[in-house]
């Protein structure tokens, strides 16, 4: 599907993307060479359509030789390209040359990238080429996909001798890819075909797949009562479907001494419907809640990866508390009180706060048994969050202002946009009950992404922890733009995929 070759410029094929800096429109060696095969044409093209080579601006010319189509892709200043700017370059250009009913899409290695380590930029051509060729195709007929029109190939041409740097950060960009399509599958996949077993056998494929690195353990639902997970089990209690709170842990390969291994806990709400419960949604509300397990896909997509590649020296569990919350005679009530694994007593007062529930008994498991230095749990928990922050921004919470920090700058490298929310502790005393130790929603008169999390912090006692509220990113329902599809889009799986490779590997 897509390979890195030796070529002389401009070589051959369907489509050629070619990237362009705003300050090397005019001069640039290469544009002339491709005006000239086109006797012209091209710097006409540009010149009628006002071309200046700003940021995503494109322009193309049709019934060429060598090639079908050429497109002239601007990326603003050299100065403004980075990692994640490229790879949104890249996914777009795929994409348009897909318009252009091209059977292939040929990129050269341009001057305008050498400022980009290597691998890096091998990372950044291959996540943008891969999610720029993602599509969700499973459930279309076959007169539908005769219509739409699909890249077979996609060609990475340089004119010297590949670096080995190159090549190895091509090869981890696709396979973050794959990650990062297994998670925008399983979102995208409806209800009717997506159950806590689904993920459970999911997550059993993937150990198997893995040669012995990573190993899986389902608890089924006698286990989750005789731990004591009331929080979890009242949540599943209204669905025919059984719940499974699925545990993955992975080795790593080598144990290098000088490392600073950690043990990292990724903690995904994995609720494949949410219905509200009782506390029923509006059927405008329920329609897209089937993506109420993106927290869970991202963690599967990165132990897809790691099942692959080794890649991280850290020793990383995945926790996943899968259920449906659905309506049913036996369906938690509204004003009924739960029991966590870790002895609090909760007083539901609405069941539509379900995935903090879930969560709380997730995070307290982690803490007891697990016993993680670092804990990051991701989940599309609150509508409030999108209020604060729109559809396109995660907000993130935490106990440690230098980790947060961390992992703001990694998520800013990684082009996913991350924003920090204060856990604002005055704001606990809104979770206080009556008649119990908490109660699931806040009296508050607003902040609900905030008392959202102060909830889950109750159940975080020593652990590093972070807390990423997902709910507008995970599910796309524009057009995509750059690697952020439509739908389903394997939001945080890069990110996390960064901090597992490269959090403070060594003694300093």
């Amino acid at each position: 599907m897509m390979n890195l070759e030796v070529k002389n410029f401009p070589g051959k094929g369907d489509a050629l993307i070619y990237f362009i800096a705003k300050e090397k429109l005019k001069n640039d060696a290469k544009l002339k060479q491709l005006d000239a095969l086109t006797k012209g044409a091209l710097s006409q093209k540009i010149k009628l359509h006002l071309f200046e080579a700003g940021a995503d601006e494109m322009v193309s010319i049709e019934m060429v030789s060598p090639y079908k189509h050429i497109v002239l892709y601007g990326l603003g200043k050299t100065s403004s390209v980075t990692q994640a700017t490229l790879r949104n370059a890249v996914a777009n250009a795929v994409r348009f040359s897909e318009t252009l009913r091209a059977s292939s899409a040929t990129f050269f290695y341009q001057e305008e990238f050498k400022h980009i380590p290597l691998f890096d930029l091998g990372k950044s051509l291959g996540i943008g080429a891969s999610m720029g060729n993602y599509h969700f195709d499973k459930f279309k007929g076959k007169e539908t996909l005769k219509k739409a029109h699909r890249l077979s190939h996609i060609c990475i041409y340089i004119e010297k001798a590949i670096p080995k740097e190159l090549q190895e950060g091509l090869a981890f960009g696709e396979l973050i890819a794959k990650g990062m399509q297994t998670a925008s599958n399983l979102v995208n996949e409806p209800a009717s075909h997506i159950h806590p077993i689904e993920l459970a056998e999911l997550a059993t494929k993937i150990a198997d797949s893995s040669k012995e690195k990573i190993s899986v353990q389902i608890l089924e639902k006698a286990e989750c009562k005789k731990l004591g997970m009331g929080a979890f089990l009242g949540v599943a209690q209204g669905s025919i479907q059984d719940p499974k709170f699925i545990l993955l842990k992975y080795s790593p390969t080598t144990h290098d001494k000088r490392l600073k291994a950690k043990k990292i806990c990724l903690v995904g709400k994995s609720i494949t419907f949410d219905s509200g419960g009782l506390s029923l949604k509006p059927p405008g509300s329920m329609e897209d809640m089937k993506t109420d397990m993106t927290g869970g896909a991202t963690v599967l997509g990165i132990f897809q990866v790691l099942a692959t590649n080794p890649f991280s020296p850290h020793e990383v569990w995945g926790v996943l508390p899968a259920c449906e919350n659905m309506v049913s005679g036996g369906s938690m009530r509204p004003g009924d009180i739960v029991t966590a694994l870790n002895g609090k007593t909760i007083e539901v007062l609405n069941t539509d706060a379900e995935g903090r529930l879930a969560l709380a008994d997730a995070v307290s498991y982690a803490e007891k048994y697990i016993k993680p230095d670092i804990m990051i749990d991701i989940a599309t928990l609150t509508g409030a969050c999108m209020v604060a922050l729109g559809k396109d921004i995660s907000g993130i919470f935490g106990n440690d202002k230098s980790f947060i920090k961390q992992f703001l700058e990694i998520a800013k490298i990684e082009g996913e946009e991350m924003w920090e929310l204060p856990l604002y502790k005055p704001y606990a005393k809104f979770l206080k009950s009556d008649i119990a130790d908490l109660k699931n929603i806040a009296n508050a008169g607003g902040g609900g992404a905030i008392t959202a999390a102060l909830f889950i912090a109750e159940f975080v006692n020593k652990t590093k922890w972070l807390h990423i509220d997902i709910a507008g990113p995970s599910f796309r329902d524009k057009p995509s733009n750059g690697v952020v599809v439509k739908g389903g889009n394997g939001v945080g799986v890069a990110s996390i995929i960064n901090l597992l490779k490269n959090s403070k590997p060594y003694n300093p």
